[in-house]
């Protein structure tokens, strides 16, 4: 397997603190990768050594094979999102996009066009002309994901990348990050569970800078091996009947979690999903148990918070 990010032993420290400590991180070329954690994690001083604008305290990182302290070979390859990204207040947004064009080795006709193009895909077209300062928070960051989208960037480092966005904006800048995967490799930082669950195929786990777990987001969902039934609260489910059916320690009970009760099953290899689902639907309904859903897995959510704990 290729990968396009790895890391060995990476710490950074700050003040006898460390912020990543011991990170060992493999993220695979073509995948939509998102890096979770609370705050204080350790999420942003990562991608920071990722992009090259932060320098380790120890340990190793590399991006495509090349060392962080030799990003510049990779001048065109790799593209970065900061999370409060600002622009120069005087300057017209085409410029600075032209600008940055002429960075990554463009000529000035090839950096206008691709300018031109980035802010399309973000629906800023009539943004050119704008100064940074006559941008909302919510246009700024439309612009700095346009920045990062120019040229044909291999890998891409995004940090918040829909934060301040309205919904419908939200959904669109949802929909673009997932266009970009398998020709690109992207590597998301969010505080939005639900975000990342929906849009990424691989994801990460931090807490106070050390990984806690890192897979396909399937995986960390358990959804091969899971199911979660929604109840009304106060619901009484045949619990016995479930567990003789599942196993004692298969079966849990959960009330009044996000206004629902709910009942994780979970089955090994030798059942399929939708034999389990079958089983469980049959026994609930034959009680005249009400059911309000039924999905795959559990959270991403649920298993942030478990890992955090």
């Amino acid at each position: 397997m290729e990968y396009a990010v790895q890391t060995e032993g990476l710490r950074k420290v700050y003040g006898g603190v460390p912020a990543v400590d011991n990170l060992k991180l493999d993220i695979p070329q073509g995948v939509l990768f998102g890096l979770l954690g609370p705050n204080g994690a350790g999420k942003s001083t990562t991608l920071g050594i990722l992009a090259g604008w932060l320098k380790p305290s120890a340990g190793s990182a590399r991006v495509l094979g090349t060392p962080t302290q030799r990003l510049h070979e990779l001048r065109g390859q790799i593209a970065a999102l900061p999370q409060d990204a600002a622009f120069p207040p005087r300057m017209a947004v085409n410029h600075q996009l032209l600008h940055w064009g002429r960075l990554m080795g463009m000529g000035t006709r090839e950096a206008e066009t691709e300018a031109k193009r980035a802010l399309q895909r973000v629906s800023m077209s009539e943004a050119g002309s704008r100064l940074g300062s006559e941008l909302s928070h919510g246009m700024a960051k439309r612009v700095g994901v346009a920045q990062a989208l120019m040229g044909a960037p291999r890998v891409l480092f995004l940090d918040e990348p829909t934060a301040g966005l309205d919904p419908a904006s939200a959904r669109e800048m949802k929909d673009l990050i997932a266009s970009l995967a398998p020709q690109a490799t992207v590597i998301v930082s969010s505080h939005n569970l639900a975000e990342i669950q929906e849009i990424c195929t691989h994801g990460a786990i931090l807490d106070k800078g050390r990984l806690t777990t890192c897979g396909t987001i399937e995986a960390l969902t358990r959804q091969s091996r899971e199911i979660t039934v929604e109840l009304p609260v106060g619901s009484t489910p045949p619990l016995e009947k479930l567990r003789e059916a599942f196993g004692q320690d298969r079966v849990l009970h959960r009330s009044g979690v996000n206004g629902s009760d709910t009942l994780h099953i979970t089955f090994p290899d030798t059942r399929t999903t939708p034999e389990v689902i079958h089983a469980a639907l049959t026994i609930l309904l034959e009680s005249h148990t009400p059911i309000l859903g039924v999905q795959r897995g559990t959270s991403l959510e649920s298993a942030f918070i478990e890992l955090t704990r």
